[in-house]
């Protein structure tokens, strides 16, 4: 489950603090399926990566599957990213001279799972692109 109770934040810019999230709150259970919407410049983003842990509210609580985000380290929040999530950027991330499965595999691998291509093959599948192996 997705946790979002009264998450601000504010970032400084050369024209100074800018208030990027104001408030937002936000329940998503497991397996629900939910659309982010709006208009460019309006925190879509910016929510998705607080959501990641990639960053830090300036307040308010982020919540995910029972953990609080907040209460983790830099160090913790690498290993809650790297066992509980899936990251989908807009830009491609990919090893360019490695195969779709080698480049799904990789975490996996990281996470010393034995079984990395066989999770890639099976999320590859899962996603619709199973031709791509």
């Amino acid at each position: 489950m997705i946790h979002l109770e009264d998450v601000h934040l504010k970032l400084g810019g050369p024209g100074g603090a800018v208030n990027i999230l104001r408030g937002v709150d936000l329940s998503v259970e497991s397996g629900e399926k939910v659309s982010v919407v709006g208009p460019s410049g309006s925190g879509k983003t910016t929510m998705l990566m607080v959501i990641a842990g990639l960053e830090r509210p300036t307040s308010g609580l982020v919540r995910i599957a029972g953990v609080d985000l907040g209460a983790l380290d830099e160090d913790g929040l690498a290993l809650f990213r790297r066992d509980n999530m899936g990251i989908v950027f807009q830009n491609f991330h990919l090893v360019p001279t490695m195969t779709a499965i080698e480049n799904v595999a990789i975490p996996s691998e990281f996470s010393g799972h034995d079984d990395a291509f066989d999770r890639a093959r099976q999320s590859l599948e899962s996603v619709g692109l199973g031709h791509r192996l």
